[in-house]
């Protein structure tokens, strides 16, 4: 029996170090992007079987119905989050209510509460003024969809600084808005930029005996079993934060988009004796501006902005007594715009001439032109 001892020694060991070893995990949880979820007990088990002289041995089982103890561990929290900006927003001098939206995701293995501050970043021309949050849990599709509509993510939810947002569960995504007041014209130009940066940070879930309170990392080393322990994972989206504890942030801007507009008149003499006054653009002869000369005006209008389209035009134009109107054309950039004007050779005495154009809009950088003709009563 001796001898038979140290085979069976032998072979024990030879197995546990082989390929061959039978082996089985149980996990006892769904796969997240996470990762497992915090506080599964993870046991392992395996058997043995083998043969002595060709003869069967007792099976090494060390699982329930066995003599020794499965291998176990429990998994520990894995506290990780990511804060990204959808995009920046073209703004108007003056608008109100401007939203910057960003998502924050639980890339943790846990449900996890967050707390939200925003910081106005000071590298940028202005501040937003009066800026609020407002949140809504995204449906699953990752799609930013606020309304109560079929297929929408629900109506946004005011959110109060220093409080804990609703649980979110692991893989979960909410949306969360700064909206805000731009400054008026004169206080911000165009393409001015207020850069606004959004920081999440992970809360004990509402679950938690420390509901509310901020995680922190454990620090006495991995007990292996029993509670699950915090580890920070995280990144670090912007200067606000750091790395691995708990909290990650995102920048968002609000642009300024201010048409800068300016407009000029100017008169010239077409003909002297009113030949081709009708016909725009036509040759002008020049001469003086005596008696049935034709004289041309020419409202000159500049978008010198760089980004922003202006909209809405009107331009009123009412010609003087002494004229008699004779036809006009817009020109130039202008798109979108009606012409409205008196009928040919009417006489202008007592403001009967008006030219009007509306509903005009001019691109940054583009010219539009309205031509008159008239003759001199």
């Amino acid at each position: 029996m001796k001898r038979a001892h140290t085979t069976t020694k032998k072979l024990l060991k030879a197995v546990l170090v082989s390929s061959t070893a039978l082996l089985a995990v149980g996990m006892g949880s769904s796969a997240l992007a996470g990762g497992t979820a915090a506080g599964t007990n993870v046991q392992n088990t395996f058997t043995l079987d083998y043969s002595v002289s060709g003869v069967p041995q007792t099976q090494i089982d060390t699982g329930p119905s066995g003599s020794n103890t499965p291998t176990e561990f429990t998994v520990d929290r894995l506290i990780d989050l990511t804060v990204t900006s959808s995009g920046d927003t073209t703004v108007a001098p003056g608008a109100t209510n401007q939203d910057l939206v960003y998502s924050v995701v639980n890339n943790g293995n846990d449900t996890q509460a967050y707390d939200f501050s925003i910081v106005n970043e000071t590298t940028d021309n202005f501040d937003p003024l009066t800026s609020s949050l407002l949140y809504v849990l995204d449906d699953g599709d990752g799609v930013y969809e606020p309304g109560t509509g079929a297929g929408q993510d629900g109506a946004l939810n005011a959110y109060t600084l220093g409080t804990a947002s609703p649980d979110l569960l692991a893989d979960a995504r909410v949306w969360v808005v700064v909206r805000s007041n731009i400054p008026a014209a004169g206080v911000v130009a165009d393409t001015d930029t207020a850069a606004v940066s959004l920081i999440a940070d992970t809360l004990e879930p509402s679950t938690s005996a420390s509901a509310g309170t901020a995680v922190t990392g454990d620090t006495d080393g991995n007990s292996l079993t029993g509670v699950a322990e915090n580890v920070l994972a995280d990144g670090s989206g912007t200067a606000n934060e750091v790395a691995n504890a708990g909290d990650h942030s995102a920048t968002g801007s609000y642009i300024v988009a201010d048409p800068d507009i300016t407009a000029t008149k100017a008169v010239t003499v077409f003909s002297q004796d009113g030949t081709g006054c009708a016909t725009i653009p036509g040759t002008p002869t020049g001469g003086y501006s005596v008696p049935n000369s034709c004289v041309e005006y020419v409202i000159t209008v500049v978008n010198t902005g760089a980004t922003a389209t202006a909209t809405g035009i009107t331009i009123a134009d009412t010609l003087a007594d002494q004229l008699t109107f004779v036809a006009a054309v817009d020109g130039g950039s202008f798109t979108g715009g009606t012409l409205t004007t008196p009928a040919a050779n009417t006489v202008c005495t007592g403001g009967a001439c008006v030219i009007s154009y509306s509903g005009a809009s001019l691109a940054a950088g583009a010219t539009g032109t309205i031509t008159i003709r008239a003759t001199v009563q």
